[in-house]
């Protein structure tokens, strides 16, 4: 048994989808399935079952993936630590979206290499549902998610970082875009734009749970697994959005982000690592983020 198919197999596990894991492991598709037939003929057990479209796991493939990913993790920790005598993780790998270098994470990261000039941080751009995968399969050790569900809560650790407030996001010839606040069921007759549920899993529940509370189910008409994206199609006139507050930060030309009158819960950003992870830069920044956080997260 290699390390690789491991890896392979944590990735389609989580995936569900033997495209999407071999696009996110930088392989073809063949090599992905030609690893995971040869691990099933190694282990006699079926991992998968083969779907129309896509793969779910059988009840061998469940417990296999909880040991699976577990391996995949000491190893890439092993790796560190025979790299560096000291047993000081040397470097550290962070997922994150982009709109957290603008606020806690970028003043964080700041603080850290100035207190660690010595540790190599390397950040890597991935959407939440990206991120998720790569820390499963230890190519990241930290992601950050929003209003994360209790089954992350059970998989990993958090540290709750930034709390922001969900804004209507109109076109800016909307009749409501001159209005300073709005109510939700204003918007009950809208278009809503929503998200691809791979890339932002959550949020899509987020928005309909909001909605909900003012008495109607939004028409998600389109999806979209990119912000920028969701601001242009906005812009365009394509519908509305809900989003957490600070994405404002990115660029939205035609685009006008309006507070809401309703008493709808904040966006809860969540720092995110894997259970038992005891590198110590680690730990180190998780320590600026608290100071560079929410006063008021916990």
């Amino acid at each position: 048994m290699e390390l690789r198919q491991l890896r392979y197999f944590v990735a389609a596990a989580h995936a569900l989808n033997i495209s999407r894991a071999a696009k996110h492991m930088h392989v073809s598709q063949p090599a992905v399935s030609r690893m995971i037939r040869e691990l099933e003929a190694e282990l006699e057990v079926k991992l998968f079952t083969r779907k129309s479209v896509g793969l779910s796991l059988t009840p061998s493939g469940t417990v296999f993936f909880d040991i699976a990913r577990k391996i995949v993790s000491d190893c890439v920790e092993a790796a560190n630590v025979v790299k560096n005598p000291t047993n000081i993780t040397t470097k550290l790998n962070v997922g994150f979206i982009s709109t957290a270098l603008g606020s806690f994470l970028g003043n964080a990261l700041r603080q850290f290499r100035e207190l660690h000039p010595h540790v190599e941080i390397g950040i890597h751009d991935m959407s939440p549902g990206d991120q998720i995968i790569a820390l499963r399969s230890g190519e990241i050790d930290l992601a950050f998610l929003a209003n994360p569900d209790a089954k992350m809560n059970r998989e990993f650790d958090l540290l709750v970082v930034k709390e922001a407030p969900l804004r209507a996001v109109l076109p800016g010839n909307h009749r409501l875009a001159r209005e300073k606040e709005v109510k939700l069921e204003d918007l009950k007759q809208e278009n809503f734009l929503g998200y691809n549920d791979g890339k932002f899993p959550g949020y899509n529940q987020m928005i309909s749970s909001a909605c909900a509370s003012a008495g109607f189910r939004p028409a998600f008409i389109r999806k979209s697994g990119s912000l920028f994206e969701l601001l242009g199609m906005v812009g365009a006139g394509m519908g509305i959005c809900l989003m957490p507050s600070d994405v404002s930060a990115l660029s939205h030309a035609e685009v006008v982000f309006i507070s809401l009158t309703d008493a709808i819960e904040p966006v809860r950003f969540a720092a995110t690592w894997l259970s038992g992870n005891k590198h110590i830069a680690l730990h180190d920044l998780l320590e600026c983020l608290k100071e560079n956080g929410d006063s008021a997260a916990h």
